[in-house]
């Protein structure tokens, strides 16, 4: 039987860092199976969104359930970016050297 773990009640409504996945991580026993239930989380950064996919997608027994529209759609940008090769526009982006925070201000300006 898997055991159900609230994580808005663990963390609250946001999910902000890598670091508050990895300590849910941490805590779960790898020979036990889990549903995340995600009712109540309102936000997730694309970092605990990242942490997150690791842990479902891992070797562990971890699934989600109940997850909110703007955290699925985080996960799924997460999912997306891991098999999509990154595009970039253009190579040529000169490097500047700026050895002050004067030369610094005075390029930010001069764009």
């Amino acid at each position: 039987m898997k055991q159900i773990i609230n994580i808005q009640e663990k963390f609250g409504a946001e999910l902000h860092t890598r670091q508050m996945v990895e300590r849910l991580a941490a805590s779960l026993n790898a020979a036990d199976s889990y549903l995340l239930d995600m009712s109540g989380v309102m936000q997730i950064s694309r970092s605990a969104a990242d942490e997150l996919y690791n842990l479902t997608h891992g070797d562990m027994n971890v699934d989600l359930i109940n997850v909110e529209p703007f955290v699925e759609k985080m996960l799924s940008a997460v999912k997306l970016g891991r098999f999509l090769p990154r595009q970039r526009s253009t190579t040529d982006t000169p490097i500047i050297h700026c050895e002050t925070i004067g030369n610094v201000l005075q390029q930010l300006s001069a764009r």
